[in-house]
């Protein structure tokens, strides 16, 4: 375990408590840079490092409600130890010249080995559920497959009811029938925490939602 104490580059301002997503770090930043970007999410990795406990990075959306419905899905996941652990909710101001922009996001850990986990795909481009539920304890997915199988199936009895809808109001939240998290599992939303694989992203693709 490293003994460097958790120096974080960005630090919250306050912290105050939203009745819809609870208590938000707030945080007003002068000079803004990404230190990754997917197709929904903007990442800074706060001088976090990877496979550490209490040591986080923000990732952050255009809207609170994305933001939300992704920091609960992890949250799910991460207590069943399917992803990296969250902390809580964030609002990120940025401040320009003449402007600000706002963005909303959460805390999470980081996982390591990104990119290296193989996960089978239908012609269609839509996640081999099949595939990955037959598959046998062999070398098929580069070494990864027992655990990938695994994850999969743990992820698949997942239930997102009661979460905030990514692409509905903020307070939406799904009754009946929500979709479960198993879309959207390539090699670079996926990777380790505690040598155990895990998924990263868990905006709306991951559940089919526009986004």
């Amino acid at each position: 375990m490293a003994t460097t104490p958790f120096n974080p580059k960005y630090r919250p301002i306050r912290t105050y408590t939203d009745s819809i997503m609870g208590r938000v770090d707030e945080y007003a930043l002068r000079h803004f840079k990404s230190d990754g970007m997917g197709a929904q999410a903007t990442f800074l990795r706060n001088n976090a490092r990877p496979n550490m406990k209490r040591e986080y990075g923000i990732k952050l959306f255009r809207t609170p409600r994305e933001a939300f419905a992704a920091f609960q899905r992890q949250k799910i996941a991460a207590d069943a130890g399917l992803a990296p652990p969250v902390r809580r909710m964030v609002k990120v101001t940025i401040m320009h010249k003449r402007f600000a922009d706002i963005m909303w996001g959460y805390q999470t850990c980081l996982a390591y080995g990104i990119g290296k986990i193989e996960v089978p795909y239908t012609m269609d481009g839509e996640t081999d559920v099949a595939r990955i539920e037959r598959a046998p304890s062999s070398d098929e997915f580069g070494g990864f497959d027992a655990g990938v199988r695994r994850m999969f199936i743990a992820l698949v009895q997942l239930s997102i009811t009661g979460t905030q809808i990514g692409d509905r109001p903020l307070g939406t939240k799904y009754k009946r029938r929500a979709p479960r998290m198993t879309q959207d599992l390539h090699c670079e939303n996926l990777g380790f925490w505690r040598k155990r694989p895990v998924v990263i992203d868990f905006g709306s693709h991951l559940v089919g939602e526009c986004g």
